[in-house]
């Protein structure tokens, strides 16, 4: 019997055969709407994370590939030479590069104050992670350090206290120009943000506390310390815990305080510390989280101070 010739199929199984046709065909559609649904939550939600600001202060001079201690390209090694007959030549032996050495300090003792809030203040009460760079490199040397960082002092009330005594912590300090260091570092207090916020206000009191530092001695450095996170800013258990909105605004605040160090030591011709820009993320501008305590999501963590001293001690020149 040809294929023309068998009996049409009976009209049950034809609607069986339609309804399951149909219910695949209401599956795939929902399966569809679900996975369309969720792309368009997920762009959505990218889209509504605030972008980055940059402040017009450094935009035009700041390049984000121009980073301290990026390591240079590699040079290609030479191939061996070869001579007419085909007899391979010994490659010429490459010198192995030594260490420059720091240059030898013309005293043999010198006294270093750091000024600032609480970004210094977490130094160590006697700045013991500056010490160990220092040391390292200067083994012959006595240093004398002294912390003048206390928290939650903003650029007026750094100022305040410039001239007086410094008691705080299991610090007891005479004035700064009773000391005489041979070096003063500035911090930035760019943390603690003016109320209401003036980024004007913040560099005009910067370059009074910078003009007040150099009446004591000719060395004084501008400290620009590690960029804050941006998301998460302020998180843990120790920290403020803000609104995530609330701490990406305070943070776009704190990097214009920070950029306006970078900027006025540029002004001023006094000599930059900057521990900023090499902690901030590749194509981002936010801070490096290792970099930063998990505690309270501000401060620097342990790694965070060592790569501050570290920039510190290789910056810094002994007068």
């Amino acid at each position: 019997m040809s294929i023309l010739d068998q009996p049409a199929p009976h009209i049950n199984i034809v609607k069986k055969h339609a309804a399951l046709l149909i219910g695949q065909a209401i599956l795939l559609v929902i399966l569809a709407t679900f996975y369309v649904g969720f792309e368009v939550k997920a762009s959505l939600l990218e889209a509504s994370v605030p972008k980055d600001v940059m402040s017009p202060l450094v935009a035009d001079t700041t390049d984000d590939n121009a980073v301290l201690g990026a390591e240079a390209a590699a040079s290609p090694t030479p191939e061996p030479a070869i001579i007419d007959n085909q007899e391979a030549v010994a490659p010429i032996e490459q010198p192995t590069p030594t260490a420059t050495p720091f240059p030898k300090p013309s005293k043999e003792e010198y006294t270093i104050a750091v000024y600032g809030d609480s970004m210094e203040d977490t130094m160590g009460e006697v700045l013991e992670y500056l010490e160990h760079e220092l040391t390292a490199r200067y083994p012959d040397t006595k240093f004398n350090l002294y912390n003048y960082g206390m928290g939650s002092n903003n650029v007026l009330d750094g100022m305040a206290r410039f001239n007086r005594p410094f008691v705080y912590q299991d610090r007891d300090y005479r004035s700064l120009k009773d000391i005489k260091p041979d070096i003063i570092i500035m911090g930035s207090f760019g943390y603690n943000v003016l109320t209401p916020h003036d980024r004007n206000a913040h560099w005009l009191g910067l370059t009074r506390l910078v003009e007040e530092a150099e009446k004591i001695t000719p060395t004084v450095y501008m400290l620009a310390e590690i960029a804050p996170k941006r998301r998460g800013f302020g998180f843990g258990p120790n920290g403020v815990n803000w609104e995530p909105a609330t701490a990406f605004e305070h943070t776009g605040k704190i990097m214009e305080q920070l950029e306006n160090a970078i900027g006025l030591s540029s002004a001023l011709h006094v000599p930059l510390i900057d521990a900023y820009t090499p902690s901030l993320q590749e194509n981002k501008r936010e801070g490096k989280s290792e970099l930063i305590n998990p505690s309270d999501g501000i401060h620097p963590s342990v790694e965070g101070h060592e790569f501050t001293a570290k920039i510190i001690a290789d910056t810094i020149q002994l007068p």
